[in-house]
């Protein structure tokens, strides 16, 4: 089934349950809540190549006995941890049918990276120099997902044991690296030089299925805590693309720099990943991965 054939049933399924709530009006109720999660995705590739690797730069020294320049090699090492965790938080709506069965509608935004800093020494400009080097990466998506939820274990006014899927269409993932070297010339009056590259890269269309179990906790008939615990099962891979890279290096910099991302070498224009032999590999993403939330359900 296509991704366009199962929103298609979804739309189907939203308009039906909405049309079987108004003609039961009086056993509906429905409740809004904020949702604060984290989802530990798997992220292949990334977490494995990309955010540990190593910085290849190849730069020029000019040397005053005989006033030539000479290729110098450099592998700067400057690892990012691993993204295993990030914060999710979004708005979800249920519709209360009958006693024990709800429809679940919901919209959130996930987000996870990190950062890192070293100091190091680097050609610039023809010299060795004194070099702080910062790198950064952030992964985010936006999603809305429907679903089913269904009460097993209930207490009346005190507590409530449920299991839930959802499916979930991710429409917007983002992936962003930046790299700064702040360079600082001894020789000049401690002159520093700054120089950054960003990259920014785009993916849609990915869709996952969700299995989860939670419980909640009413504090008043309207008002509830509650939490579940579910895996998010990715229905399909997807790779970055899009890729826009800016810098602002000048010619008289004379640095060559292998970033650990860049177009693949297959020619698809996909973001890759740098290989020991210096070629852009593809890089197939996965979102799979546990999902854990807390929310506050005000019934109405």
């Amino acid at each position: 089934m296509t991704n366009l054939q199962i929103k298609n049933s979804l739309l189907i399924t939203f308009i039906v349950f909405a049309i079987t709530g108004a003609s039961v009006a009086a056993d509906v109720r429905w409740s809004v809540s904020p949702v604060l999660g984290v989802h530990k995705p798997d992220l292949g590739p990334i977490n494995d190549n990309v955010l540990g690797a190593e910085l290849p730069i190849i730069g020029e020294l000019q040397f005053p006995d005989d006033g030539r320049s000479r290729e110098v090699r450099y592998s700067v090492d400057n690892p990012l941890t691993k993204i295993r965790f990030g914060t999710e938080a979004g708005l979800e709506f249920q519709m209360e049918i009958g006693q024990k069965n709800h429809l679940v509608i919901g919209l959130s935004s996930w987000e996870g990276g990190g950062s890192s800093l070293v100091k190091t020494t680097l050609p610039f400009q023809g010299r060795l120099i004194d070099t702080v080097y910062e790198r950064r990466a952030n992964m985010s998506y936006l999603q809305y997902y429907i679903g089913w939820r269904r009460d097993l274990f209930v207490r009346h006014k005190k507590y409530k044991i449920y299991s839930r899927l959802l499916l979930n269409e991710v429409f917007d993932i983002d992936f962003r690296e930046s790299f700064v070297f702040e360079f600082t010339d001894a020789s000049d009056s401690d002159i520093t030089f700054k120089r950054i590259t960003k990259l920014d890269t785009q993916a849609t269309g990915l869709m996952m299925l969700q299995p989860a179990i939670g419980g909640e906790i009413f504090m008043r008939d309207w008002l509830s805590v509650g939490f579940d615990v579910g895996y998010a099962i990715g229905l399909n891979k997807f790779q970055l693309g899009n890729a826009q890279v800016n810098n602002d290096f000048q010619a008289q910099d004379s640095v060559t720099i292998r970033y650990p991302t860049g177009a693949a070498s297959d020619g698809s224009q996909n973001l890759g990943y740098l290989n020991d032999e210096g070629r852009y590999e593809k890089m197939e993403l996965d979102m799979s991965g546990w999902r854990a939330s807390f929310k506050i359900n005000v019934y109405y």
